[in-house]
């Protein structure tokens, strides 16, 4: 693949394969998948691109995307990048206040929405944002002049084709992979969000680097892309590298309709979070625990042997005779009929944004899907990765072609490679973050003995008790979520001679688990009270606390009313929890721990 900017591989790729699949979306919710030539998709792209020329658009100008996932979004980002721009993602769950801020902070004169209700986010801060023009995708465009229709500004840009697409494409075929191409925002979890401004060359560099160990065959695979593209790891993934290697893929609908879209789409494979993956884990496990005798001990067989089958894998390369033959059976009696839960021709997933558990992680790769672990920032774009060859959960992998790693002496991960060009508007904090061409990730790791790097925590989010001891309360809140009924988890103690915890549940699995154990009551917010529940909780954390050292042990917890949710500002887009927006939210119940008994939230 010779081309140096990801719009390069594009059109290079629309030449090469015109009338190849590249892409499936729904036009409508409910709809069946259409799909999308690379042809079709070339013209759409210049024909956006076009439109957004005649509005006036100039190279190196900034324009801001705000948006769930969609055909459109991929169309705005691949048109802006044809200009010479830079988009600007935005998580279309942003409050008014938050789009504002990364709108102005980014310098954005253009701005596409979804629909009205984001439409109403920008035009509710008034001319203050210096918008020369709003891209409506889809409602009822209001009287503003200063708002176009998706569908109008393709009518232009169509019309003005023959005039204009020479130019544009040679203004695509002529941008220096130095230059930025995406301003893409952190999702805050420890402060405001930070512009990481990224080059051309930066997303090359990562995609030819993940080529080199994972070489993904356009011929037999599709992807189904679930996570939002305003979050860099999704894009590059789940998108830019399918651009890379011709590998089509399915836009999912949301999160929610991940199910119902792979048995629609029935992919190989998907990019998702450890979130995710916990979840598929519990609900496997409680669908079980509601079998028969019979079907559980089969399960139990069937884990014990696709565990052993992982191990073997990633320590050996290889499992006996004996072994692919039990699990043969296993597959047939059990994996397969879970398999085809998830459409029946998933293989692989790639995990990100947070180290997922090994025991999570060893699960679903007995199940006969390897999940694939990435590490990397926005800053860097990559760092570590494990491989179909090289795996060990519990880690994430080691240095991909063309970064180098190390470890400071206090335990942080450093990164060498493909720094980023720095944060928007912020070069104090780029110097920080950057020293010496190092990039100070601010993770806490290790290296294991075979060479395998271990996450730790946030060095930010370490615990300091009052007794001076370090403990990471992300392992912790790993292991709590494996405790049935529970969603999600925040361990506190910084400061204090004891940690605590706050609590989710998750809705339909404390009514199962209620249902089970003739716990009276069927009312969600009168179960989280039940004096059962919460017991069967305490002894979910007892059994935690006797393998964990006593100044790591759970000594209180709260089980609060509900989950924590992204539009509180609780976690971000891709399911990490805000600590800070947590502490303030939940600040009374966290003090009634420390001089109260554990209860339920209401």
């Amino acid at each position: 693949m010779g081309g140096d900017t990801i719009i390069d591989i594009f059109l290079d790729n629309a030449l090469a394969y015109p009338h190849t699949t590249i892409l499936k979306f729904k036009k409508n919710k409910g709809a069946d998948y259409s799909d999308v030539t690379w042809k079709e998709l070339r013209e759409t792209t210049m024909a956006f691109a076009c439109g957004l020329a005649k509005l006036g658009m100039k190279t190196a100008d900034r324009m801001a995307i705000l948006s769930s996932n969609r055909y459109e979004w991929i169309i705005a980002d691949l048109g802006c990048m044809m200009m010479g721009g830079a988009d600007v993602p935005v998580y279309h769950t942003n409050t008014p206040d938050q789009c504002a801020y990364i709108i102005r902070d980014s310098g954005s004169k253009y701005v596409v929405v979804e629909d009205e209700l984001q439409l109403a986010k920008v035009l509710s801060k008034g001319k203050g944002l210096g918008l020369k023009k709003i891209i409506l995708i889809h409602g009822k465009r209001p009287k503003q002049k200063n708002v176009i229709s998706y569908s109008d500004l393709l009518e232009i840009g169509r019309k003005s084709f023959n005039a204009l697409g020479g130019r544009i494409e040679k203004i695509a075929r002529s941008i220096d992979p130095s230059k930025m191409a995406t301003i893409v925002y952190t999702s805050g979890t420890t402060g405001p969000p930070k512009g990481c401004m990224v080059s051309h060359g930066n997303t090359v560099y990562v995609l030819k680097s993940i080529d080199d160990l994972i070489r993904i065959d356009p011929e037999s695979n599709l992807s189904l892309m679930v996570l939002p593209l305003s979050h860099f790891y999704p894009r590059i993934s789940g998108y830019y590298y399918n651009i890379f290697k011709n590998v089509p893929f399915a836009v999912a609908e949301s999160i929610d309709t991940l199910a119902k879209n792979m048995m629609e789409v029935r992919p190989t494979y998907f990019t998702s979070v450890p979130r995710i993956f916990e979840k598929v884990h519990g609900r496997i496990l409680n669908n079980v625990k509601q079998g028969s005798p019979l079907k559980r001990m089969i399960f139990s067989f069937a884990v014990t042997i696709g565990t052993m089958r992982s191990r073997g894998m990633n320590s050996k390369g290889h499992v006996s005779i004996l072994l692919s033959l039990a699990f043969s059976l296993a597959d047939l009696l059990v994996f397969k009929k879970i398999r085809d839960l998830l459409g029946g021709q998933l293989r692989f997933a790639v995990s990100a944004g947070a180290p997922l558990s090994a025991a999570v992680g060893e699960f679903i790769h007995s199940i006969g899907i390897q999940v694939i672990e990435f590490y990397g920032l926005t800053e860097t774009l990559g760092g570590t990765m494990t491989t179909f060859e090289k795996c060990r959960y519990g880690t994430v992998g080691m240095p991909m072609p063309g970064f180098e790693v190390k470890i400071a002496d206090d335990g942080e991960i450093l990164i060498h490679g493909n720094n980023f060009l720095g944060y928007c508007n912020k070069p104090s904090l780029t110097k920080e973050i950057l020293q010496g061409g190092w990039c100070y990730t601010g993770d806490i790791g290790y290296w294991d003995a075979d060479g395998f790097l271990v996450i730790n925590d946030r060095k930010k989010d370490l615990i300091v008790t009052s007794g001076g001891k370090k403990i990471s309360p992300q392992n912790i809140e790993n292991m709590l979520k494996k405790i049935p009924m529970v969603s999600n988890a925040m361990v506190y103690g910084d400061r204090k001679n004891y940690l605590t915890a706050l609590i989710t549940l998750d809705m339909a699995d404390t009514k199962d688990y209620a249902k089970r154990h003739n716990i009276p009551g069927e009312r969600f917010e009168n179960l989280i009270l039940s004096h059962d529940i919460l017991r069967a909780v305490q002894k979910g954390i007892d059994r935690i606390n006797e393998n964990l050292a006593k100044y790591e042990s759970i000594k209180k917890f709260i089980v609060l009313p509900r989950e924590f949710l992204q539009e509180e500002g609780e976690i971000t887009p891709t399911l990490k929890i805000k600590r800070k927006n947590i502490t303030e939210r939940f600040k009374n119940e966290i003090s009634s721990m420390y001089g109260g008994d554990n209860q339920s939230a209401s």
